[in-house]
């Protein structure tokens, strides 16, 4: 079996997101972005330990939207 095989002995958490790239597990990060001139602090996003893919789940993306005034 492939080392980062999706069927790993590790257990994910329930409803955990993975990258469709490594099967690891996300981590939650937080950073400083710029949206249409708006800078916006301590934005949350879903990042692979091992690629470094960002993501942003709905609830994310939703925080952003309302924070933005998109």
């Amino acid at each position: 079996m492939a080392p980062n095989s999706a069927s790993k002995s590790k257990a994910n958490k329930a409803g955990a997101l993975l990258c469709p790239n490594c099967f690891i597990e996300y981590v939650e990060v937080t950073f400083d972005c710029e949206i249409d001139g708006v800078v916006l602090h301590d934005v949350k996003a879903l990042k692979c330990p091992r690629c470094q893919e960002e993501v942003f789940s709905p609830e994310q993306q939703q925080e952003i939207q309302k924070r933005a005034c998109i």
